[in-house]
């Protein structure tokens, strides 16, 4: 019953972000679409994975298709298909790629060639962790997170090595580090929305922990900081702003309260002030220009989504392994192959025969 509760919370909280906050989504977007390279892709200089996937996430939550997205006849989708095994050198791109298809209605089981949702299961390594030493916390949650978007069983081990991995301050680290004043809001806040999609009640001890850190990293903009105190700094910047608006919103937590609402500042209010005139986000007040990052983190959290934000079921089967081992291929995949092969070697008997 609490965990129907919370979810029906949730869903109304996202209802009323995104009523709230649509209007100001396109004028993000126009802008992303400036910043699409030419093989479809999205990054600087180069496209990558990890931006692509972020970009379409973006695209989606603000209601548009990414498939209609075309520079030079290629797409954002036609881009992550093209460079899918890519995706797979980490827990967090094959994380990303599949919450990016799964919201875009593909299926990651066969996407581009490759099994994603195989690849990702078979990067939990034997300590509970997604993607090995090298992969960051928010690789790991977002393994998580993926695995929930595809109806997949999360392993209770990746669970509790997330849980195990909580600061006493109620924050996480950005390498799993527990070492006290170590953590940050962004890595917290990705732990909340992991650990909420892998069913830690909201009210529960851990959660609430971190909810009660984050009210008192709140500044009096509204605002997130990376985390105070810090040597860097403890302005109000998108990035944290929004991860944590996102993380407020999975938990049940109504952003828009007086809770959370200082000197008439909300989240939210801090989130919006943030965007320029061109329609990007600038990372902090201070350094106003139009940033990519801030921008495709900021798109989702503006319009109240939560990731995952999408789910589907998937073949309960992986793809057909190839027999020389590496990633997994689709079955028609494999079909193709197999008949170029016999082309070829057909092509080669007849230039014997002659």
């Amino acid at each position: 019953m609490k965990k129907l509760l919370f979810a029906t919370i949730a869903i109304s909280l996202t209802l009323a972000l995104a009523v709230a906050t649509y209007a100001d989504a396109p004028q993000a977007l126009d802008w992303l679409r400036t910043q699409q390279n030419d093989d479809g892709g999205f990054g600087t200089p180069e496209s990558s994975v990890g931006a692509t996937a972020d970009t379409v996430l973006a695209i989606v939550a603000a209601g548009e298709d990414p498939s209609t997205w075309k520079k030079n006849g290629n797409t954002p989708l036609s881009y992550l298909a093209a460079h899918s095994s890519e995706a797979t050198a980490s827990a967090g791109n094959t994380a990303k790629a599949i919450l990016a298809l799964v919201a875009a209605g593909q299926d990651p089981r066969t996407f581009g060639g490759v099994d994603l949702v195989y690849a990702l299961e078979q990067l939990l390594g034997d300590d509970g962790k997604f993607g090995g030493e090298a992969e960051t916390l928010s690789g790991h949650c977002l393994a998580i997170m993926a695995l929930k978007s595809v109806s997949r069983p999360v392993p209770p081990a990746a669970v509790e090595w997330l849980k195990a991995r909580q600061i006493e301050d109620g924050t996480w680290s950005w390498n799993g580090d527990t070492t006290p004043g170590s953590g940050d809001n962004n890595s917290a806040a990705y732990a909340v929305m992991a650990l909420i999609a892998a069913g830690e009640p909201a009210d529960g001890a851990i959660i609430s922990k971190t909810i009660a850190h984050f009210h008192n990293q709140q500044n009096a903009d509204g605002g997130f900081p990376y985390i105070n105190p810090s040597e860097w700094g403890t302005d109000t910047d998108s990035n944290s702003t929004a991860v944590v608006l996102q993380a407020l919103i999975a938990a049940g937590e109504d952003p828009q309260s007086a809770a959370w609402t200082k000197d008439g500042n909300t989240p939210l209010s801090a989130l919006l002030a943030l965007q320029n005139e061109s329609g990007a986000f600038a990372w902090q007040a201070a350094m106003p220009d139009d940033n990519f990052l801030s921008t495709i983190q900021a798109v989702p959290a503006m319009v109240g989504k939560t990731f995952p934000f999408a789910t589907t079921t998937v073949s309960a089967e992986p793809a057909v392994l190839p027999t020389t081992g590496g990633v997994l291929l689709s079955p028609a995949v494999i079909v193709v192959a197999s008949g170029l092969a016999l082309l070829g070697a057909g092509w080669t008997l007849r230039r014997r025969a002659a």
